[in-house]
């Protein structure tokens, strides 16, 4: 059912800021650019966080508590006590002197959430209130064991989700906690946030460390809904994700619920369940699938040139991963130097796309202005769908011009390399990118030592000198000066390496504007 507030469903019922407008007018997060707090953005939240039927009659902690607004709030609508918690003493003074007005039912302490928990003690508290605050920390079970703890019923729980998560690039039901170097706290004192190494957590990973606390989860969904007043932590005008930054959880103590046990538990004592090595489907299944998968890599045309053909389709990724150096790094990378564009959607071509592994990476990070080039129709046909997809063996300056191009370890299969590079650069807009992946002619030391990364992914010797013959003729390599020279004197400029592994070399160049 659409949210709707009071007023809009005809009532006039007082509301918990009616008469203290000084929980969003003194709060100096109403300056901030994003989510600026203001009564009906207090009123949304607290709504969900905290309904009346919830609080009544309940000691609630508030973790993190800012300006005392969760107290204002949960005391309104018939809390017995509220306890906030705030390191940072400019809130702790404003929220002190708010919240007056309760008396003893309040009381806020200046002092860090993990101090503070660590004094409490068993069960002190109905309701725990984690708002804006779990992703502080980066060992979160452990600030969740202390707050379980103090906690007799609930534990309410607002939180980001993993930036991997809202991008698309990891599924939603995936049990998660994502370092972020770069996350925001608001300050109390001036009109900015502090950066800092967080922690967040997904949805089915709280559900397990809550669980270890014999800990269920409320079935109620706690939505954020988006009224015309406020809008909650979403994203969405931004094009990035559906997902909202953050949601919401109740958890409550269970006393039906056993909870989970780890490995840390059961080793010592040995309990839980086994499964025997005599017996192991799963180990037997796994070991099928390696060597059907290793005889299908080894075995292919062990007599001829090495092909792209339906065969090598089927297993590309995996050859990829195992054979490449820096395979995954450099499409992130690559996927980052757009990111440094100021076009909202630059038109991006990835050449020698094969099943489309960069183009996914540029589509989940929002990007939709995307094509692939490809020789093989093999490779094409298991390739990303939501790409413009091209058959050809030359660059197709048809569709051009193009803001990024992306070439990596392909132009080492072509024979009029320098016209190709030729073509790229003409289909370059004006201040366009090219990325080049390729490898380089090395010393025997070098390229042994790209034989132990091979060695190291589990490519058998075989395998090794099985390829070597293979692509002998096929993939033909030149320094790495006739890269440089060849691209500067085409006109590219600002030409650098962004990336390096034994003979395989990333390289940046630049169209120039005029």
């Amino acid at each position: 059912m659409e949210w709707q507030t009071p007023e809009q469903k005809g009532t006039h019922q007082k509301l918990a800021f009616d008469a203290h407008a000084e929980f969003y007018t003194n709060d100096n997060r109403r300056h901030r650019g994003f989510n600026p707090v203001s009564k009906a953005f207090l009123e949304t939240k607290f709504s969900v966080l905290l309904p009346a039927a919830l609080v009544k009659n309940k000691r609630v902690l508030d973790l993190g508590s800012c300006n005392g607004a969760a107290g204002q709030w949960a005391l309104f609508n018939g809390a017995a006590e509220y306890t906030g918690v705030e390191v940072q003493k400019t809130y702790v003074e404003q929220s002190v002197r708010m919240l007056s007005h309760w008396g003893g039912q309040a009381r806020v302490v200046h002092q860090d959430v993990r101090g503070f928990l660590q004094q409490c003690g068993a069960a002190e508290y109905d309701i725990v209130l984690a708002a804006g605050m779990l992703y502080h920390f980066i060992d979160t079970k452990n600030i969740i064991d202390e707050i379980c703890r103090v906690s007799a019923e609930y534990v309410i729980v607002e939180t980001n989700f993993p930036p991997g998560v809202r991008s698309g690039k990891l599924p939603i039901d995936i049990a998660v906690t994502e370092y972020v170097v770069d996350q925001e706290v608001n300050l109390a004192d001036e009109n900015a946030s502090l950066l800092g190494i967080s922690a967040t957590t997904s949805l089915p990973a709280l559900d397990i460390l809550f669980a270890l606390n014999g800990y269920g989860k409320s079935e109620e969904k706690l939505n954020f809904p988006l009224t015309p007043d406020t809008v909650i932590y979403d994203e969405s005008a931004l094009g990035n994700t559906d997902l909202q930054i953050r949601f919401a959880v109740r958890y409550f103590r269970d006393k039906n619920h056993k909870p989970l046990a780890t490995l840390e538990n059961c080793l010592p004592q040995q309990s839980g369940e086994k499964r025997s090595w005599t017996d192991d489907r799963v180990a037997r299944a796994r070991t099928r699938e390696y060597i059907k998968q290793s005889q299908s890599l080894t075995q292919h045309d062990d007599s001829g040139q090495w092909r792209f053909d339906k065969k090598i389709a089927e297993h590309f990724e995996t050859i990829a991963r195992r054979e490449i150096p820096d395979y995954l790094r450099v499409i992130d990378l690559c996927v980052r130097v757009v990111g440094k564009s100021r076009l909202e959607q630059p038109k991006i071509i990835d050449v020698g796309s094969a099943l489309g592994e960069t183009l996914k990476q540029l589509y989940a990070a929002g990007y939709q202005n995307i094509y692939g080039v490809e020789s093989s129709a093999d490779m094409l046909q298991k390739s990303f769908k939501q790409a413009t997809l091209i058959h050809s063996e030359h660059f197709p300056q048809e569709y051009a011009p193009f803001d990024y191009v992306i070439a990596n370890w392909v132009l080492h299969f072509i024979p009029e390399r320098a016209r190709y590079l030729e073509s790229i650069k003409k289909s370059l807009s004006p201040g366009g990118t090219l990325i080049l992946t390729e490898k380089v002619s090395s010393s025997e030391c070098t390229h042994d030592l790209y034989y132990d990364l091979k060695r190291a992914h589990g490519v058998s010797e075989e395998e090794i000198e099985r390829k070597r013959r293979q692509i002998e003729g096929v993939l033909v390599t030149y320094p790495l000066n006739w890269y440089l020279d060849t691209l500067k004197q085409l006109g590219f400029e600002q030409i650098e390496i962004i990336n390096a592994c034994t003979a395989f070399i990333t390289i940046m160049a630049v169209n120039p504007e005029s």
